[in-house]
């Protein structure tokens, strides 16, 4: 099967009522372990490359890695940009073979934010490549609730944003942030629920890493779309590399410390599909 873009993903999980994990990839280990977590829990799956890791993949080289895996398991793949942070670099990963770019421009003022998705949007969509993009702001989860809060997405004008550049999907910011939380997220249900009800436009949520469940759990309950994990992930690997080289004794087996590393992200990536298909049908 070969990828496919994250729209389609995303229009079947508002179909049968449940959230696409969107899960940061870096390399071989960790695509695999997201493609054989998404193929044993029958979840279609988006891989993103963060955009500050495209110098160290190579988006050519993370396009082929997911190409192949999408030969070998039965869930659909997308491979996606995960906040680039430009025209030029949404323009590389569509030429390299990505199936959707992320554009976010959410720092930059409204104006050219629009302008700038909407030229993104231009030339992925004449490929059939889909397009996400950010209004409001989501920060570091190392700021306080209160900083958090004051980038909080405007609900009117995201009816208006998404009006205004043709985007796939909207990523907004409810309350959760990106890393690990100083303090307990506070998230905005209300302010979600009403942004979700107001657009036909399928709704994404960042920072799932560190959210509690129960709150992941009633963000897939009000309807989102797609939930972006990355953090939880690598921290998952990195325990399972730690597991096998406190064990070692002189020489170290490279193959089974990122066989460890990629099994302990496998079961990570189960735990979080079993909460984004908790409402499945």
């Amino acid at each position: 099967m070969a990828l496919v873009p994250f729209k389609e993903l995303l229009d079947d999980a508002r179909k049968h009522h449940y959230t696409v994990a969107a899960l940061n990839v870096l390399n071989l280990e960790t695509a695999q372990a997201v493609a054989y977590a998404a193929e044993k829990s029958n979840s279609p799956v988006i891989m993103q490359v963060f955009h500050e890791h495209l110098g160290h993949s190579g988006a050519d080289y993370m396009a082929a890695i997911a190409e192949v895996l999408s030969k070998h398991i039965s869930v659909p793949i997308s491979l996606s940009l995960d906040h680039g942070q430009s025209y030029a670099q949404a323009v590389e990963c569509i030429e390299s073979g990505f199936s959707g770019v992320m554009i976010d421009l959410s720092a930059d003022d409204y104006k050219k934010n629009v302008s700038e998705t909407r030229k993104v949007v231009d030339i992925a969509h004449k490929k059939g490549i889909s397009v996400e993009a950010e209004l409001g702001k989501v920060i570091s989860a190392e700021s306080s609730a209160e900083e958090i809060s004051k980038g909080m997405t405007d609900p009117d004008i995201a009816v208006r944003f998404i009006e205004d550049t043709g985007i796939d999907a909207l990523a907004v910011s409810i309350g959760t942030a990106h890393g690990f939380y100083a303090e307990k997220p506070r998230i905005d249900f209300e302010r979600l629920e009403k942004i979700i009800k107001s657009t036909d436009c399928p709704i994404v949520v960042h920072g799932g890493s560190n959210t509690p469940d129960e709150d992941i759990i009633q963000m897939v309950k009000l309807g989102i779309c797609k939930l972006n994990i990355g953090t939880d992930l690598m921290m998952g690997f990195e325990q399972g590399i730690r597991k096998i080289l406190a064990s070692s004794q002189d020489f170290i087996d490279l193959q089974k410390v990122l066989e460890s590393g990629r099994n302990a992200e496998i079961e990570v990536c189960l735990q979080k599909f079993s909460l984004l298909n908790k409402f499945r049908t």
